[in-house]
């Protein structure tokens, strides 16, 4: 089993009945969130399996915190701590959580990760077994807290909305050119840690989790993506996330939103692109698929493709260049007459 085994101490919780779906949490400094957070993902799992904490490097109550929840409740699960001076960060708890869970798991088990700022919805370990029916990784919608999102300064929601409008553009662009039969409208472009869903055919096949500090969820995405499993963006397996302006990971939703108020020019999600690359990604995308789908996989023809694709530069976007690229974007799916659907900020 993938795992670093970097564990100062484990605690055991429940009968050992196997589980049909385990949820993986990391954690640290979280004393404030973590019980609502278990909360959530036990009502959502309502009996049907376990939860596994992995207490990364954490300074103040939270293992406490989560270990009494899980002896008044009595419900299953397992609870780590690894050192503060572990290098691989969140993807390397997520990593952990996932080694703890294996012994437990019942076969074709569904496993799932959220975070310790984060509420699952209560349908949302529904919506992920039910994506997992047409698809092999489910990357759910993690939506803003809206009462925390409405004591944000204004400018945030103002920046965003323009990010959220290309967002919605280059979503109308992708579902225009390279249409993904397992991915369909709603879909959304994210992969985050804080909602994703596979089976351990998938992980183990990947590699696992990158033990990475950050980037690990759209890190282990790409590579299901690209050795042929299913990747489905979803919208109805949903994540209400914290709207703090100070992360415990570097990165992530609380860097972007304090550089919405803190920079001049921010950075916009790394996964946009000028008008013009987003439409040629989309149709290379779409040329490798059909070859793929028609087996007429000519190395010649595979390899113009492939080379075509890794020579498009990924240069991060500012919010200025969202400015000047957003009216291409729209006049060109405008002009195949795509109606993109509203993306929240």
């Amino acid at each position: 089993m993938i795992g670093n085994h970097a564990i100062l101490r484990r605690r055991d919780f429940g009968p050992p009945a196997p589980w049909p779906v385990v949820v993986t949490i990391p954690a640290r400094d979280e004393a404030a969130r973590i019980v609502p957070c278990l909360e959530a993902a036990a009502h959502s799992l309502r009996g049907r399996g376990g939860l596994v904490v992995v207490v990364n490097g954490s300074s103040d109550r939270t293992h406490a915190r989560g270990a009494a929840w899980f002896e008044a409740t009595g419900t299953p699960g397992v609870l780590l701590e690894t050192p503060a001076f572990v290098t691989g960060g969140v993807g390397q708890a997520r990593r952990e959580a996932v080694a703890a869970c294996v012994p437990r798991l019942a076969p074709g088990a569904a496993v799932m990760t959220t975070d310790a700022d984060s509420q699952v919805f209560p349908d949302w370990v529904d919506a992920n077994l039910d994506e997992l029916d047409r698809a092999d990784l489910i990357c759910g919608n993690v939506l803003p807290d809206p009462a925390e999102f409405a004591r944000l300064p204004p400018i945030i929601a103002e920046r965003g909305a323009i990010e959220g409008a290309y967002v919605a553009l280059t979503i109308a662009a992708r579902t225009m050119l390279d249409p993904v039969a397992h991915d369909p409208d709603p879909t959304h472009l994210s992969e985050p840690g804080a909602s994703l869903a596979f089976r351990m055919a998938l992980y183990e096949d990947v590699g696992g989790i990158p033990p990475v500090p950050s980037g690990e969820d759209r890190a282990f995405a790409a590579v299901a993506d690209a050795r042929g499993w299913r990747v489905r963006h979803s919208s109805l397996a949903r994540v209400r996330t914290s709207c703090r302006l100070r992360g415990r990971a570097p990165g992530g939703m609380a860097r972007a939103l304090a550089a919405r108020i803190e920079d001049d020019d921010p950075f916009a999600d790394e996964m946009l692109e000028p008008a013009a690359q987003t439409l040629l990604r989309a149709r290379l995308r779409a040329g490798l698929r059909q070859i793929y789908a028609n087996g007429t996989a000519s190395p010649a023809a595979l390899g113009c493709i492939r080379e075509a694709l890794g020579a498009l530069p990924r240069v991060r976007m500012r919010l200025s260049d969202l400015r000047r690229e957003l009216p291409l974007l729209s006049a060109a799916v405008a002009g195949c007459g795509i109606e993109p659907e509203r993306q929240s900020a």
